[in-house]
């Protein structure tokens, strides 16, 4: 598993570097093992498209210390106030038509700012095949996505939320990930089948985790440092449930396997304070 996850590292590290992620939210998710070589896999809930802020670094709010007038007429913006400043003999108090058209100013070039930062953002999620923020474009890659097999219902529900009904049945002959987007091959999985050659499954899932996202859980799972680096901290919160009437060999669950009608069930609840990559390997 520790080549998975350089893989993912090196998939996603364009999207990393520009804060364009696609990532769940919450959601339910059940997957079924079958001896005889199937799969079924589920997903009911949410999928977020985390973009940057838009407003790039917090600016410091208005003040009218921001602005300093002189005797000869000239006036000065700065970005920051000086309260320690030494007097200066050349200074005179502003008037208010100053300090307005000053304000005025300041919160044109702030506006310009966050278009300019909005416009940069629509123009890198379009290099990497996403969709726009607009509401309309949204709407566009929600009816594309539709077209594709396992997609029951996708609806957009606006900041960048679309609620999907996602239903797949499969034979385990290949590996296997969900979801893939229409357009773009740039993401970190939420869930990964991969057979092995004893015909056991690897069953992982990179982005169902929480806290501080996949890449902080992926560090610490190798032992790394986590830098605090991992892209857009996860929204992800549900559970992802697997059930199999083959043997479960290893997991990583709180509670460990416990039995079902189907066979064996382990479990994982995701939400802010979970760390760990949900993980089990499973002989059919």
């Amino acid at each position: 598993m520790r080549n998975w996850g350089k893989m993912v590292a090196v998939a996603v590290a364009p999207l990393v570097l520009t804060g364009c992620l696609w990532g769940p939210g919450k959601f339910t998710s059940n997957l079924a093992l079958n001896k005889a070589g199937t799969f079924v896999l589920d997903y009911k809930g949410e999928i977020v498209l985390q973009m940057p802020e838009e407003k790039g670094a917090a600016a410091e709010p208005w003040s009218d210390k921001k602005l300093k007038c002189f005797k000869d007429g000239h006036v000065e913006t700065s970005a920051m106030t000086d309260d320690s400043a030494e007097p200066d003999e050349d200074a005179r108090p502003c008037t208010k038509v100053e300090l307005g058209k000053a304000k005025a100013d300041f919160d044109k070039d702030q506006a310009d700012r966050i278009a300019a930062k909005r416009k940069e953002n629509e123009e890198m999620a379009k290099l990497f095949g996403l969709p726009g923020s607009d509401d309309a474009s949204s709407r566009r890659f929600a009816a594309n996505l539709m077209k594709y097999q396992g997609w029951r219902s996708v609806t957009y529900v606006g900041k960048g939320v679309y609620n999907v009904d996602y239903h797949v049945e499969g034979r385990l002959t290949q590996d296997y990930a969900f979801p893939l987007m229409p357009d773009t091959d740039l993401m970190i999985p939420f869930i990964t089948l991969r057979r092995r050659a004893d015909g056991s499954v690897m069953v992982s899932a990179p982005a169902l985790t929480g806290g501080s996202g996949p890449f902080s859980a992926r560090a610490k799972m190798m032992g790394l440092p986590d830098k605090g680096e991992g892209g857009p901290v996860s929204r992800a919160e549900g559970r992802f449930t697997v059930t199999t009437d083959g043997e479960i060999l290893t997991n990583n669950s709180e509670d460990g396997p416990t039995a079902t009608t189907a066979g064996r069930q382990v479990h994982w609840d995701v939400g802010p304070g979970s760390t760990k990559i949900p993980e089990t390997l499973v002989r059919l």
